[in-house]
Order: structure tokens, then sequence, then C-alpha cells
């Protein structure tokens, strides 16, 4: 247990010492010398578009694809411009149409629902689980209908969802099952990699990821069906003529099915060097928020998050412990935030609000009928409307969660200082509740 020194004991709010006394400078992305090297070397040897599955893209789909073996079974990979346009692709994939409906997480970011829309498919919110953060199983089974079709699963904050439960109910009901990986790069349920329990994984490799791209993409799955209407949504041109196999799929040769999905190279050659590091890389941040997960252990108004014995996370791509009023009744989160940040905590309220009360799921039919949106022409099954108390567990937790800062290299000394932060405050919520009335007024 990190001490507080007498002289650092009064709160920062209230004109003491900072805790955290000089501002942390972000760690992430981590570029060397051979990310350089290999951008440079495809710009000196201008290839900066690849129109097939040949170089520096073929080499990456083959080191991703080999890394998520399973059993001897290679799955099939197939990079893109981002993550949003591989769940595009997974969507299109496994047959989402016109009127399907595809449960999804309440909790999640909105690329993973969002693209559904672009296939003309309903999004079902489901809620989470109180403890993981992800999809909650028994929800998720009390919402499948007949026109039910998929399940999607986010692997929230890195940690991995339940996917015994969620692969034996999609088995049940005969529906396609989709991971959305791209908080979770490596993260294992009951030792095995997430991506590999669905029909797909997507996996986003945008600057904040695990793998880091700049922007780009991947999708693995071991069905080659899906892995050819995949290549027709958004890879038209030569690669479809040279891997399309199946002949429902050979009418689209000539012209695809419109999008440009392709990755960049100089995406594909900084994401393959970062693969080479990724456990690695995992592991040291792994190491660093455990120990902060220690050290808020016990101190009252702060819970860390929970990993389950039998998961490991891809490296917490998020690191978002809980307020918890009950033990500090006398400060509500701002003030709470108000005092860690004066601490040089870098504290907020984190992003990705529950989206079933968004308002793009909320408005009249006349605006609906204007943005074309799926459950908007006539015979259409309606969207489901949420009221607030729809999803109550992500209604609950969400407001209470914390972001904090993703450490990734060695970060000992800074962490005993958030922890100084986190005990200054609990000690002093009279004062700091008081001070907090003042500034009201």
């Amino acid at each position: 247990m990190t001490s507080i020194l007498p002289e650092q004991e009064t709160p920062a709010l209230l004109g003491g010492p900072k805790a955290v006394p000089t501002s942390w400078e972000q760690d992430w992305p981590i570029i060397e010398q051979d990310e350089i090297e290999v951008v440079v070397d495809l710009m000196k040897r201008r290839v900066l578009s690849i129109y097939d599955r040949s170089g520096i893209i073929a080499e990456f789909e083959d080191a991703f694809a080999k890394v998520h073996q399973l059993n001897g079974v290679t799955p099939y990979a197939l990079s893109h411009s981002s993550g949003t346009s591989a769940l595009h692709a997974a969507y299109f994939g496994v047959g989402i149409g016109p009127g399907d409906e595809v449960i999804v997480p309440t909790y999640t970011f909105l690329a993973t629902v969002m693209p559904i829309l672009q296939c003309c498919g309903i999004p079902i919110f489901a809620d989470m689980d109180r403890n993981t953060l992800t999809l909650d199983p028994n929800d998720v089974e009390q919402r499948i209908t007949s026109r039910t079709q998929a399940v999607v699963v986010t692997h929230m904050w890195g940690h991995p969802a339940d996917m015994e439960r969620l692969v034996s109910i999609c088995e049940k009901h005969n529906l396609a099952l989709i991971e959305d990986c791209s908080h979770a790069h490596g993260a294992t349920y009951r030792g095995q990699l997430v991506g590999t329990f669905g029909d797909v994984g997507c996996f986003s490799l945008e600057g904040h990821k695990a793998i880091v791209a700049g922007e780009g993409g991947i999708l693995i799955t071991k069905d080659r069906r899906i892995y050819e209407r995949a290549l027709l949504l958004g890879h038209f041109g030569r690669r479809i003529k040279d891997e399309i196999q199946l002949p429902e799929h050979r009418p689209f040769l000539e012209t695809g099915l419109g999008h440009k999905y392709r990755m960049h190279p100089l995406a594909a050659g900084i994401a393959l060097v970062q693969l080479g590091k990724l456990f690695e890389r995992n592991e040291m941040r792994r190491r660093n928020l455990d120990y902060m997960s220690e050290q808020l252990k016990g101190i009252p108004g702060v819970e860390p998050p929970v990993t389950l014995p039998h998961v490991t996370r891809g490296g917490f791509y998020g690191y978002k412990p809980r307020f918890i009023r009950e033990e500090i009744p006398e400060l509500d989160m701002e003030s709470y935030l108000k005092a860690l940040i004066a601490e040089g905590v870098q504290a907020k309220r984190p992003g990705s609000k529950p989206l079933h009360l968004l308002p793009t799921f909320q408005i009249d039919q006349r605006t609906e009928r204007s943005m074309k949106l799926p459950w908007a022409y006539p015979g259409a099954f309606p969207q489901r409307k949420y009221q607030p108390g729809s999803l109550p567990v992500a209604e609950a937790v969400y407001p209470t969660l914390i972001s904090l800062p993703t450490f990734t290299i060695p970060s000992k000394e800074r962490i005993d200082q958030y922890a100084v932060s986190f005990r200054k405050v609990a000690r002093h919520t009279g004062a700091i509740a008081e001070w907090w009335r003042k500034e009201l007024k």
C-alpha cells in the first residue's frame, strides 16, 4: 500500500500539493524503428496500392490468420480499411438483409451496431453483465424472435464475454455469431483466443488499438461462403477475380458489390510489425493495470475492474474502475472527478454511452422515413422503442464508470501517485463536499 506523507495529506483541491506532480505523456501507440523502416521501404518501392492478395497485404493476412489457428485449422483473413468496414462485411457475409434482427450489446462503440443499418437489418439491444460489462447471455436469449438472424458480442475493454453460453445459445437457435474483438486483440477465454468462437471475428487496427495500423481492420472466418461474400462487398477488381470460387458468387466477378474497403499497404506494413509485438505489449499493460487494481483495492469510493479467472484481457483496451458513491455519500461523481483531476489524475467519464437511449434510436417516424432507416418502410417490422429502464443494468452501471489511462510502459511510480490521489480524496470527502457546495453557490 502506498502511504501518504503528512505534507501530502491536504487535497490539492483545498490547497495541498498535487499527488501527481507532472502531467503524463501519452505512451500509445508505441512506434519503434522497425515500424518506421517498413513504411519507408514501401514508400521507396512506391507500394501505395495493392489490387490483389499479394505483397504486404498477403503477408499481414497470413500472419494474422496463423496467430488465430484453432485445432489445426487456419481461418481466412481479410484486411479492411477500418474495423467498421470489417463489421459491415461480416454482417453482409453472414447474410443479414432487410428486416433481419440482430441482437447487439447496448454497451459498445457505435461501430458495432451502425453497419447493420447498411444491410437493412434491425439492431435489437441487449443488456450488459454487471461484472464484466459485456453482453448478458440471459438477456440475449429473452430477445430472440423468429426474425433474429445473428448475435453480436463486443469483448468490452478487453474482457472476453461469456463465450461458452453465447456459442450455446446461437447453436441452439441456429443464429450466426459475430465477435467484435476491437478492444481485445490477443485476449483469451478458457485458453482460446477471441475471434475464433463465432462465425466471424472482427478487429479494428485504429491508432488506439492493441495492434495499430493508423486506420485499418481485419476479419477472420472459417467459412468460405462468408469469406467470399465479404470479398464481394468491398474488394472489387483483381482480387475477387482471383479468389471467388463458389458458383453463386461468380456472376458478380466483373463488378463486385460496390464498396472499396481495401487496406492501405502502409497500414498493413505497420500492423504486421505490431502483430509481432502484441502479446509482449499486452503483458506490459496487464502488469501495470493489475498493479493499479491492487493499489486501488480497499479504497472507499472506488472499485477496480473485474477480470474473471478463466480469461485473459486483451491488454486492458480501457481501464474503467467504478465510483461507489454508497461508500463516500458526501460526493457525487462530478465533485469526485473534480477532486481527482486537481491531484493530477487524468480521469474522466468514458465514452460509448449505452446506445439504446441515444437520439438515433428515439427519433420520430417522419425522420426515420426521411433518413431511409430499415424499419421505416411500409410493411417493415418497426424498431423497438427503448424507454429509460429498458436495459437497467447498463443504465445503472455506465454512469458509475471512470476512465483512467491505460499505462503500457513501466509506470509503477505514476500508478503509486494515482493511488495516493484516490486515498486523499477518500479521506477528505467532507471537506471536499463543503468546498464543492461553496463553489456551486
